[in-house]
């Protein structure tokens, strides 16, 4: 514990005399006006004040820890130790060293970019109601979720086995079953199990769960998604649809109206997006401010003629991390865009309210778009 108390109180005060670092005078211990002086040394006086900013900066289980009589005049003695340390340091020219001044300065840095700095650029986050309007209505599509229906699907595919023709009988004829028995709950799903010719969704007796129209961003193929959206009423049961992978016998067990939000109703949410990506050039444009203030000057090419020392070994590790990113990017950017972002935002947010939803409809476009070759 002690141990651990000793290194917790120079992690402070070296912190905190960082802070009150100049570069070209002794401003460590400054007169701050404390009613009473609790040590002295080399015309040091350290105020109650003053000491009670170490504490202040201790996290609450080791200020509980030493909050007793005894304890506190451990914790506080620790404390003063480490400013004497800290004298002495100085007093024998520790500044002067320019690995520690490099990390006093970046401590100094750390703690005015995520003070001051940080003050300063949140009270720049100011978005009016133009901004988030203008927003709106560039983004309307994003906020609204198209009309969707859930259907179930029976897959009569045209093959060495089947021609056009008899594929459509078939097709025909289960339609009539399926038409026939429609009042049984569970009668799709077995004519399902039984003559549909997509893998994937027999297993489920045919349920394909919730999708939208093909040209509003939906997964299946056109014809399939006509024919779905054509039918009215849940339990309908449509005619042979034809596709390219076949016939379709469709039923409809489910529907969802379109949803269109209001300007008030995602407002919070506009705003919130809009002073992340102001946020995002914030801090940039509050660094530039300072160089401008400065007077801040770059030699790039006396920059660029600085030369590291890196082990091999790190520098393939370095390579390698790098090559592996690039691909990620890649397949990333290959994979999916803005809009697909957002409508997997909106099956998220509808899968988790939807409790009797799929588990496995990620699988559809591949179930539905690309028929599995015939092995028989």
């Amino acid at each position: 514990m002690k141990k651990m108390l000793l290194l917790v109180v120079l992690s402070t005060i070296f912190m905190c005399v960082s802070c009150s670092c100049d570069n070209s005078a002794n401003v460590l211990y400054p007169n701050d006006g404390g009613s009473k002086t609790i040590a002295e040394f080399g015309g040091v006086k350290l105020s109650d004040k003053y000491i009670k900013t170490y504490v202040d900066n201790l996290n609450d289980y080791l200020k509980s820890r030493y909050n007793t009589p005894e304890r506190k005049e451990e914790l506080i003695s620790k404390i003063i130790e480490g400013e004497l340390i800290a004298r002495k340091a100085v007093m024998d020219g520790a500044l002067d060293d320019p690995i520690l001044l490099s990390q006093v300065k970046n401590t100094i840095a750390r703690y005015y970019s995520g003070t001051k700095m940080k003050v300063q650029v949140e009270e720049s986050l100011k978005v009016t109601e133009d901004d988030m309007k203008k927003y709106y209505e560039e983004k309307k599509d994003t906020f609204n979720t198209p009309e969707r229906v859930k259907a179930s699907h029976i897959l009569i595919k045209i093959d060495e086995k089947k021609d056009k023709e008899a594929a459509r009988k078939l097709a025909e004829q289960v339609v009539a079953e399926a038409r026939k028995s429609a009042k049984d709950m569970g009668s799709f799903a077995k004519l399902a199990e039984k003559y549909s010719e997509d893998e994937g969704s027999k297993k489920r007796g045919g349920d394909l769960g919730f999708f939208e129209r093909t040209e509003e961003g939906g997964k299946m193929v056109k014809e399939f998604s006509d024919g779905a959206f054509a039918l009215k009423e849940v339990g309908d049961i449509s005619d042979p649809v034809e596709s390219q992978f076949g016939f379709h016998i469709i039923k409809l067990t489910g529907k969802k109206d379109k949803i269109e939000k209001t300007f008030e109703d995602v407002k919070i949410s506009i705003e919130n997006t809009l002073k992340t990506e102001k946020r995002k050039n914030g801090f940039e444009d509050a660094v530039n401010k300072i160089k401008n203030e400065l007077g801040y000057k770059f030699n790039k090419d006396a920059a660029m003629a600085i030369e590291f020392s890196i082990s091999e070994k790190a520098k393939e590790a370095s390579e390698k991390f790098d090559k592996n990113n690039l691909q990620r990017e890649r397949l990333q950017k290959a994979m999916i865009s803005k809009e697909q972002i957002e409508q997997l935002k909106r099956n998220a947010a509808e899968k988790a309210s939807d409790e009797k939803a799929p588990e496995k409809n990620k699988n559809l476009k591949i179930k539905i778009n690309q028929p599995k070759e015939n092995k028989e």
